[in-house]
């Protein structure tokens, strides 16, 4: 998947109450989608080290993403990988 199919994945099938990990670079975050926008991702996240609610500008983070694990309330969890040819995120390393 693509940054801006895995963008349009969130537009569409993420929901407030669903659980998501957001693996991009070194960084996990787990945490619950609270509101999702065309530029922002609300998160409550259910980490130790940085619990709390932050707020992400989603075409960044589709960017920089590695992976999303997407846990829906309803269905079965979902593992999307972004193609590593299409993502910039490589820059990184």
């Amino acid at each position: 998947m693509t940054p801006d199919q895995l963008h349009r994945y969130f537009l569409k099938r993420v929901e407030p109450g669903d659980h998501v990990e957001l693996n991009y670079a070194f960084v996990h975050i787990p945490g619950e989608v609270l509101h999702v926008t065309e530029r922002h991702l609300h998160l409550r996240v259910k980490s130790r080290l940085a619990p709390g609610v932050r707020r992400y500008n989603l075409r960044r983070i589709c960017r920089l993403m590695i992976e999303l694990v997407h846990r829906p309330q309803r269905g079965e969890p979902t593992r999307i990988t972004v193609n590593p040819k299409e993502s910039p995120r490589l820059n990184l390393l």
